[in-house]
Order: structure tokens, then C-alpha cells, then sequence
């Protein structure tokens, strides 16, 4: 039977540290990723820890005893899936508590990321002023509408040639 092997993306924000898990938490990779928070907590200060289980697919018995540890010591899990749910709550042993009903306000000081639709505006308006730079049009001053609008005008440049 073949595992899928851990991965991980640290998210380091202004309020919150966040690992983004994915894949089977076993014992290398619970050794990995207390290492790992090792080092990045002695930077944090007071930020909270979130850990995002919402891709793992499975725990031994070493990464169970680290989820634990860190909930224990107040590490906000996230299970956006039902099995991720399932398996948070088999690690800690009681149902993973609900977020309460103002959460996406709360949620949103705990983004360690940029959401991709706020930025959408201004990486659009970037790629526009780029590419008006590198293929500029043509532009041409005398064309059918000044010429026949503005006979005097297109008179006296040709005199001044």
C-alpha cells in the first residue's frame, strides 16, 4: 500500500504561525515539523499557532502525541473536511469545538496569507502597465477626423515643413 508523504507549508503572519499539513503525519515528519516549530517560536512572540489538518490522511502514533501537545498548549486546529474532522477528533479524543459564529472576523486577523482575490486588482493593473511598456501602440497625430474637422491647423504644419 503506498502513503502519501507529508508536506508542509509554513505560513508565518502579523497574529498567527500556521502549518498547512497534507498527506500521512508520521513519525519523521512529526520529528520534522517539531523541529521546525522549534525554531520558529523562538521568533513569534506571543502569535498563536494554527495547524490546518484539513489534507492529512492519516497519523501514527508519535504525530498523534505532538497534535495533542500543541492543542494542549493552545494551537488552534483546523478540519475543514469531514475526515480531517474525524481524524482531529480521534487524535484529541473529544469533538474539535465549533468555531463560534463571528469566527470569519477572528479568522481573518489569523491569515497568515494574502487571499488571492484582494490582490487579483492590482497584480491585473501591474500586468496591464507591463505590457503597455514592453508593445507600445502607435499612435499617429493627423488622421481623417483632424483632417477634415481641422483644415487651417493641417495647413499651416504643412507650411512649417
Amino acid at each position: 500500500m503506498k502513503t502519501n508523504a507529508l508536506q508542509y507549508y509554513m505560513h508565518d503572519g502579523p497574529t498567527a504561525f500556521r502549518f498547512e499539513l497534507a498527506g500521512d503525519l508520521n513519525r519523521e515528519g512529526a520529528g520534522r515539523l517539531s523541529q521546525d516549530w522549534r525554531t520558529a517560536a523562538s521568533t513569534l512572540g506571543g502569535r498563536r499557532l494554527i495547524v490546518d489538518m484539513t489534507f492529512v490522511t492519516g497519523v501514527d502514533e508519535q504525530a498523534r502525541v505532538l497534535i495533542t501537545r500543541w492543542h494542549r498548549e493552545g494551537a488552534r486546529l483546523i478540519a475543514n473536511s469531514a475526515a480531517s474532522r474525524a481524524l482531529a477528533e480521534s487524535i484529541l479524543g473529544e469533538p474539535l469545538s465549533e468555531p463560534p459564529a463571528n469566527a470569519h472576523l477572528k479568522a481573518a486577523s489569523d491569515w497568515t496569507w494574502r487571499p488571492f482575490r484582494s490582490s487579483f486588482l492590482w497584480r491585473t493593473a501591474t500586468l496591464l502597465f507591463l505590457a503597455t511598456l514592453l508593445f507600445p501602440g502607435e499612435a499617429k497625430a493627423a488622421g481623417p477626423f483632424f483632417s477634415n474637422h481641422c483644415p487651417r491647423m493641417l495647413a499651416s504644419s504643412k507650411t512649417r515643413e
